[in-house]
Formats: C-alpha cells, structure tokens, sequence
C-alpha cells in the first residue's frame, strides 16, 4: 500500500498563540528571525517536524497572524492538508479569524480544527461562551461540514496539549494526504544560501516524487536546512527537473526531510533541496520545481471565480493580487459572462496576468485587493494554458462547463487541441497525467480498443471500424512499441483534406492509379517524420479509409477510367509485346500520338498494378505471362545445377544477350536471382 504524508499547519489573528502552541508541541520555536524576536511576532512562514505518539514525524508549518503577511499565510495553507485554526480564549475571534477561515474554506482545506488558547487565563464561562462563539464562526464557512473538533489548551501550562497530540496522531491514520504517484511540483516558499553548499530552496511537495541526482555526493548541508524536513526513502535513477515558469533545468545535490539526507522525498513532505550551480538570484519563492515537460508557462488562467467579501464586488477589468502555490502576482479579471460578481455568486474568468507563471487543473487560488487590505474571493483553475485572450460574448463558455462538469475527460481533450495535430505518446500522457485516474482510464481503454481493432483486422481481414465504434475523441496510431494520440476531430479534417486532394487528383488524372504517397507526404504531411506519416497510412489502411498500392494511395472507392483512349493504348502495348514475345518492347519505340504520350505512363502503371504488365528496366516492359515462363524456367535451372545462365535462357527461348540481361535485372530487383558477379549467370539469393 502506498504510503502517503501530510501537512498540518496554524492559521489565525496575531497574538492569539499560534507559534507558543507549535513550540509547546513540538519543542521547537518557529520564529528563526531576529526581527521576528524583537517585535514579538510571526513574519514569515515557520517550520518543525512533531513526532506523535504513534511514531510518525509529520511537518508542522505556522503562519503569521497580521493582515500585512496575508501573502505568507496564504503561502503556506497552499499545502496543507489539516489546520490548527487557532483563537485566544481572551480575545475570542477576531478579523484575521475571519479572513483566514475565509481563505481555508475558499482553498477547500476542509478538516479544519478549533483550538482555543490561553484557557489558563479564563474562567468555565467564558471558555464555554468562546467555544459556543468558534463553532458558529466555523459553520458560517463550513455549513456543510460535520461539527467541528475543538481543543481548549494552554501553552504555557500544558493543559490539553496531550489530547491534541494523541487526535492529530489518530487523524494521522486518517487524512488521505497527496500521492506520489502523479509528476512531482513543489512550489518554492524559501530561498536561501548556505556556506559550503550554495542555494538551498524548501516548499512543500503536492504531487510526486524526488530524487537526487544519482551523480551527486553528500553537500555537507546541516543545521540551517533542517527545519524544512521530512522523511523519506531511497530510489532509482534521478529525472529531469525544471525551474519554472523560466523551465530552467536544475540539478538535485541533495535532499532532506526533517533534517536528515534522503535519497528520495514525496507528496506531503516539507522538503529542503541543495541546487547544485544555481545561484540564489536566479529563483525566488513562487517558482516551482517540477518533473521536465509537466507545466506549461501562461500569462493567462481561465478559472471560475466566487466572491466571498460582505463589503467589496469583484468587477470586470478589475486589477487584483493573484495568490497561487507560494507566488503573489498582479492580474486583471476578465469577466467572461456578466460585469461584477458580489458575496455568494461565482462567474467564469479569464486572469490576465502581469507576470507568467504555472499551474494545473482544478488548482486553487485567492484573490485579494491589496489596496483595501481586502480577501474579496478565490477560485479554481479550469485551464491552465489558455489558447488565447478571450472576448466577452466571443469565447464559448461551454467549453469551460466541460471542464467544470466533465473533469478529466474535458482536460485531456483540451489538452490535445492546444497541441492541434503533433502526437502524443502513450507514455508521456500517461506521466502528465498521472494524479487523474480517469484519464488514466481513458488511456487504457484506447490502448485496448486499437489493439482489438488491429487484431481484428489481422484475424479477419475485415473492416474492424464501424461509425459506432469510431466514435471516440482520441485517434490512435502504433509506433516503435507505443501509441500515439490525436483528438479525432483532427484525425478526420486531415482524412477529409486527403480526400478532397485524391478527389481533385484523380479528376485531372483519370488513368492513374493514385497519388504517389512521398509527394502526399511532401504536401500535406510534411509536418510529420516519415515514422509517423508511415504509422498514421497503417492506421487509415487498416479502417479502409483508403486503397493503398506500393507506392500510391487512392480513394477507397476509385477506379481508373477505362475509356476509348485507355483502351487504345492498352492494346496497342499488349499487342506490340505478344509479336515482340522475348525481344522486350521500350515504350518509346512504338509511335504515340500527341494525346497517347500524355496518357502512356498512367496506363502503363494501370496495367502493371493488374499484373498485365512487368517492369524490366528503364521504358522496358513485357507481358506477365512471358516474364512467368522465363522465371520458372530459371528457377528449375537453378535448383538442379545452381544457377542460371543466359546461354540457358537462349536455348530454351531464343532471347538475345541483351534481353537477358534485361530479365535478370528483373529477378536481382524482385530477389529471385543474385548477381555473382559475372554478367552471363544467376545463382539462388
């Protein structure tokens, strides 16, 4: 069974003792700064590890209470998976209670629990009024939500912080956590140097697994990286990771989970990373680091949005602070449909932002006015890479529905188009796609519908394809042991465009058996290698799309015109060659009228496609039953006295030496015969 981790983490009001109560858990004071000392309170994000009693370490981050560092604690929420809303028993709840609440709920970071601090400074009243007090604030935000648990506890005294300590080991059995078994993103909250080792960056893991680089040694990184940490576990050989949104490819020189080295960490874990040659200008928090090839770069996010401010409405072309993952960026919120949204409504929108960044599917964000030091909404990201900017009333909105409604299914298709007609593997979307199992579902079907189709049309030699089972959004071809994808839609505009050219083509040709299939290539294919070209003609084959010869492709249903002047040609040629019989007739050697020679060639390859005809050399050709006799006769040869020679062909049939060797031309091309060098005799291949 996989194993999975978890973050928990602290919100609430300044001073109400988030930071005394991650210090009475774990023993370890999470106000590292010296600013932060002096002034008494939590600036940035905090991090411990807490060792719970039933033996597992989990990572602990506390965010700082004052509505000036919303950004740090919106930072931090981002990865976590339960939250220690705290509140003081004196104060009781208070505006950052509020806010944070509101950002948690709007983050969809739902096991949420109450712990009232400070109770040794109360008396049972007032303790029972605050708790009354907490459980309707919660259930303001969580209306839906089972009752909240809450934890009366002192910090100073110790009181309660036992039980807190046994529940969150309980819960710890319980809470899903993230998998890692999708591609690894971690969004950068720390930057910072060490001595001796160079960049360190930390953040929490939302998605997969990684690895250090297998050529890299021990950094010698100790103290000041610990507190980033969690577990991990050893693994195989390292991948490919990027900086993004600059998609700059960084190496792992090392990696720690709660203070200790570790080969591998996973979804779930605070996790430190020794950058090997990168220098501490070159990231920032807000970056992420992530498996390469796995986020697309954008200034632009389509999203749903919902407003939750009493007092503010979010409008159209409104400038807002875009908080995603750990990045904090200016954006204009492009209504889609409508001009303002207020408390308790949502609407689709495209943000346009000031700087790129990168994100995923269904991935959370807040969205505040700094100005008025205001939360006012949030949303979720539908698609993470829009195609373009979008006009109101000129984008369709049903394509956003799709993914709202449709989830997955929607993603993968979305996905496809913005590649248009480039392939994609199997396997590499299988690996962006890891963390959705019904994409993954619909890879394997696919998989397994084509190779029905082709063992179909192996067993059977019958058209696998109907229009009822045609009727999938992916198109799917075979090539070097994967499968490669389309979106279906695609699949058949270029079907119908090499229709419309073969149409085109066999009315100005009538006589020719099809388009020769390197200058389809060259014309409208060109975009593809010849791998792939060769792969999508197997695919359209085996559906009968098309008829198919050695060297040309035709519509499924065409047959060459036969007309008088085909027929004219054809007999005069058949009729030269029966006189001629073993003395092979050029083509240029009979006299052709002016309309003949333009029709010759496609006549000659009509007959040689029926097998009327064979080629020799050059402009010689002779009939199929002439051809038969001389090779059967040379086959016998060779299989009693080893080869064959032209001396034999002479007696037997009277052909000169020149027609002969015209022949064994032939029968070299064909692999009948091998030429041994001498230019009179023929031995078996």
């Amino acid at each position: 069974m996989e194993e999975r981790y978890y973050v928990i983490g602290t919100a609430g009001h300044i001073d109400h003792g988030k930071t005394a109560l991650v210090k009475a858990l774990c023993g370890c004071d999470t106000d590292r700064l010296k600013e932060e000392k002096e002034r008494g309170m939590s600036i940035a994000l905090g991090f411990a590890s807490l060792l719970l009693p039933s033996g597992k370490k989990i990572s602990i981050i506390d965010t700082p209470g004052h509505e000036k560092f919303i950004r740090s604690m919106v930072s931090g929420a981002m990865g976590m998976d339960l939250v220690l809303l705290v509140v003081s028993a004196k104060e009781g709840v208070m505006p950052q209670t509020e806010e944070h609440l509101a950002i948690l709920r709007l983050l969809q970071i739902k096991k949420v629990v109450l712990v009232l601090t400070m109770v040794d400074l109360v008396d049972s009243s007032l303790l029972l009024k605050r708790e009354e007090e907490v459980r309707e604030l919660y259930k303001t935000f969580f209306r839906h939500e089972p009752e909240p648990k809450i934890f009366s506890i002192s910090s100073y005294t110790g009181e309660g912080i036992s039980a807190l300590k046994t529940y969150l080991s309980e819960e710890a059995e319980k809470i899903v956590g993230k998998s890692s078994k999708g591609v690894f993103r971690m969004p950068v909250d720390r930057v910072f140097s060490v001595a001796g080792a160079g960049t360190i960056v930390t953040g929490t893991a939302l998605s997969g697994k990684i690895q250090k680089d297998k050529h890299s040694g021990k950094s010698g990184v100790s103290e000041e990286i610990r507190e980033a940490g969690d577990s991990g576990e050893s693994g195989g050989a390292a991948g490919v990771y990027l900086l993004y949104p600059e998609e700059r490819e960084v190496k792992i020189r090392n990696i720690q989970v709660h203070g200790e080295d570790v080969n591998s960490a996973y979804a779930g874990e605070r996790i430190a990373l020794n950058l090997q040659g990168m220098e501490k200008a070159a990231c920032k928090k807000g970056d992420i680091i992530a498996e390469k090839g796995s986020l697309q770069p954008s200034f632009l996010l389509d999203c749903r949005i919902e407003c939750i401010s009493p007092f503010f409405e979010i409008k159209h072309n409104q400038h807002l602070e875009l908080m995603i993952g750990t990045a904090h960026i200016p954006c204009k919120v492009i209504f889609l449909v409508g001009e303002r949204i207020k408390k308790g409504e949502s609407s689709f929108v495209q943000l346009q932002l000031q700087e790129k960044t990168v994100s995923v599917f269904r991935e959370r964000f807040i969205l505040r006015n700094d100005a008025e030091g205001e939360t006012l909404g949030g949303g979720l990201v539908l698609d993470p890479c829009p195609r373009g900017r979008h006009r109101r009333g000129r984008f369709p909105l049903r394509f956003l529905e799709a993914l709202e409604n449709e989830g997955e299914e929607a993603l993968l298709e979305s996905f496809l188009k913005k590649r248009k007609r480039n392939f994609s593997s199997f396997t590499e979307l299988k690996k962006r796609f890891s963390g959705f199992p019904k994409i993954q579902e619909i890879i394997e079907k696919e998989k397994i519908r084509h190779l029905a189709s082709s063992n179909a049309e192996n067993n059977t030699n019958s058209v696998f394809f109907t229009e009822e089972n045609r009727n999938t959004f992916l198109f799917t071809i075979e090539l070097n042991g994967d499968f490669f994808a389309i979106l279906s839609e695609e699949e058949m505009l270029m079907r119908k465009e090499l229709e419309d050219y073969l149409r085109d083509f066999h009315k100005k040709n009538p006589y020719k058996l099809g388009e020769k299939s390197v200058v389809l290539h060259s014309k409208l294919f060109s975009s593809y290698n010849k791998n792939t070209y060769k792969a999508l003609l197997k695919a359209w084959e085996e559906k009968g799309d098309f008829r198919f010869g050695e060297e040309f492709i035709a519509l499924s249903d065409y047959k060459p015109v036969k007309d008088a002047l085909y027929t004219k040609i054809a007999n005069a040629l058949v009729n030269d060659m029966q006189k001629g019989k073993y003395s092979f007739m050029k083509l240029s050697d009979h006299f052709w009228l002016s309309e003949e020679k333009k029709r010759l060639s496609d006549v000659v390859a009509s007959l040689e496609n029926k097998g009327t005809l064979v080629k020799l050399d050059g402009e010689y050709y002779t009939l199929r039953k002439l051809f038969e006799n001389l090779k059967n006769f040379s086959l016998e040869k060779m299989e009693k006295e080893g080869e064959i020679t032209i001396d034999a062909l002479r007696e037997e049939f009277g052909i000169s030496r020149k027609n002969a060797k015209l022949f064994f031309k032939a029968t070299d091309r064909m692999g009948i015969t091998k030429d041994r060098g001498f230019e009179s005799a023929r031995s078996v291949p």
